[in-house]
């Protein structure tokens, strides 16, 4: 999968996005409808709230697995990651009342790493269309 990275500035601090370039992500609007973000509480950041640039070199493996939770399955897609003021948020599209939480449970084993769950209903990909950047052109 090859991805897009902006960096813009927000509130006087850097906001570093990626998205994964998909051909027609809206094909998915109808069937995924859960909106999931997985928050990552960043251990080493420098003072202007990114990761330190060693301690986010660790990170590849962590971030390659989160980037990858739906690789072979029809059941979500990540479509944002967004990384600003020591943490980094993962955002996700899921079948409705999809249960994330046993591949975060494994994540946080597996990395050691600090992690949250947000869940809620999206029919209409609103945050999606809404985010302040604009992402993707319907």
């Amino acid at each position: 999968m090859t991805w897009s990275t902006t960096e813009i500035e927000y509130e006087g601090f850097p906001l570093l996005l990626r998205r994964p370039d998909y051909k027609n992500i809206w094909k998915y609007q109808q069937s995924l409808t859960q909106l999931v973000a997985v928050g990552h509480l960043l251990d080493n950041t420098t003072p202007n709230g990114l990761p330190e640039k060693n301690y986010n070199q660790m990170l590849a493996t962590f971030d390659d697995y989160m980037c990858n939770l739906f690789d072979t399955s029809p059941e979500g897609f990540i479509f944002l990651i967004e990384t600003f003021g020591g943490k980094r948020n993962y955002y996700y599209y899921t079948l409705p009342h999809y249960d994330i939480s046993k591949l975060v449970d494994q994540a946080k084993l597996d990395f050691k790493v600090k992690l949250t769950i947000a869940i809620q209903d999206d029919n209409g990909w609103g945050f999606f269309k809404d985010y302040p950047i604009e992402l993707f052109k319907p």
